[in-house]
């Protein structure tokens, strides 16, 4: 059998796949922390509110930069992001590979393959936080082994994309240092120290204290143990709950990819387990609490990395080619089944943007007004709307101008509030 026919069935399933992922996120509206830069902005200006949120609680300083530019255009801009964050991505190992199979095939096992898709992929907050700058930094490190020399933008785009989110900047930062220690290549150590910059400005944000002022300090003994608990859950979740998705990212780079040498493997593996490491035992440290499932994605964006040098790696006899591929277009099915899962949510997910968006324009027409929502959702996923929850209530009164907003029932001091509304109360009904 030859290769064309299981590079078309591949590049088929796992374009449908994305495909499907990019229309459910069209309908991806704002929620939970999506409102607190608009919030921000709304209240302090464009600048002023990237500020207030540096000194009130995140270094985020790239996340914040975009979340404030997506805000003032609009909240219209949500529906872009996932579309624009997977073309990115496919097109930023595309760049690499020059290969659009396999480019497809690690793009779908990374954005459908994480332990958390709805809010690492299909959330504002996330995607910006997390795949947006994986995607920019996917870009840029497959290009520095090409040159010897330095150019401006090996020190932007890592501290750009490391200015997204303290996972992210960590994990950079172990990768280029251990690419470094392999190869000596100046980008690396160029992207290594932007890196380095975009960590300690995020490290010195104001806000972190009053983060850190929510959790105990752990103790050496406690963030040692439990990440070495929770590096081992990593591996293991991903390997039960991936498992195929990896097999398939390995069957295509043996038969795709150009041929690696086996220590690119290795170096692969260590930036893999260094990631992991790193990132879940710097988050034990800090806030004494596992990394978030949706904070996991840049360690599990490794592990296919990895999965695809090993396939590279290997020896591929032309003896090896035919069974190579029936293997392939038997794993190849398993984009469709995810694909599927993702398209029963569709019907749901448009039904939200509608009335999120009829929500929307309400809001705006009845500024300086207390507004109650009626069988509003109190939450989306595991995420709150609009609820009894004062932190993302306040948030959204203040990108609407509002006096305030409440869900009904409303409770006052943890009661039913039984008495009539206020006449100056605007009712609207979630529908």
């Amino acid at each position: 059998m030859k290769d064309r026919p299981a590079a078309v069935v591949v590049t088929f399933t796992t374009a449908v796949a994305l495909a499907v992922l990019a229309v459910r996120g069209t309908y991806v509206r704002w929620f939970s922390d999506d409102y607190s830069i608009p919030a921000a902005v709304a209240g302090h200006g464009f600048w002023g509110g990237q500020a207030e949120w540096y000194r009130m609680w995140s270094g985020r300083f790239t996340f914040t930069f975009i979340d404030a530019v997506l805000a003032s255009i609009g909240p219209w801009t949500a529906a872009l992001v996932v579309p624009l964050t997977i073309l990115a991505m496919v097109s930023a190992l595309y760049a690499r590979l020059r290969q659009w199979t396999l480019a497809l095939t690690i793009a779908s096992a990374i954005l459908l393959g994480t332990s958390d898709v709805t809010q690492s992929v299909l959330w504002e907050t996330g995607l910006l936080s997390y795949v947006a700058p994986l995607a920019l930094f996917t870009w840029w490190i497959s290009g520095v082994f090409e040159r010897k020399e330095w150019r401006w933008f090996d020190l932007i785009v890592p501290f750009a994309a490391g200015g997204c989110s303290e996972t992210e900047v960590l994990a950079q930062i172990v990768i280029c240092a251990t690419l470094f220690m392999t190869c000596r290549r100046k980008p690396i150590l160029a992207g290594l120290i932007a890196s380095s910059i975009a960590l300690a400005a995020i490290a010195l944000a104001p806000g972190n204290a009053i983060r850190r002022a929510e959790h105990l300090p752990p103790s050496i003994g406690h963030v040692i143990a439990a990440t070495a608990v929770d590096t081992a859950a990593f591996f293991t979740d991903a390997v039960t709950r991936s498992g195929l998705m990896l097999v398939l990212v390995f069957f295509a780079a043996a038969l795709f990819a150009p041929r690696l040498p086996r220590r690119v493997a290795v170096v692969a593996a260590l930036c893999t387990i260094g990631c992991a490491v790193v990132t879940l035992g710097a988050c034990e440290a800090a806030l004494g609490v596992a990394l978030p499932q949706r904070a996991r994605v840049f360690a599990y964006a490794m592990l296919v990395v990895t999965a695809a040098a090993f396939g590279a790696a290997i020896q591929r006899p032309d003896r090896w080619r035919t069974p190579l591929a029936i293997a392939l277009i038997v794993t190849a099915i398993l984009p469709l089944i995810t694909a599927a899962q993702v398209a029963r949510e569709v019907p749901e997910a448009r039904a939200f943007a509608g009335r999120w968006d009829r929500l929307d324009a309400f809001l705006r027409r009845n500024r300086e007004r207390i507004v109650v929502v009626d069988d509003a959702p109190g939450t989306i996923g595991t995420l709150p709307f609009i609820a009894h929850d004062p932190v993302t209530n306040i948030m959204i009164t203040r990108t609407y101008g509002l006096k305030s907003i409440a869900a009904a029932p409303l409770h006052r001091d943890g009661r039913l509030v039984i008495e009539p509304l206020p006449k100056d109360v605007v009712r609207y009904r979630w529908e």
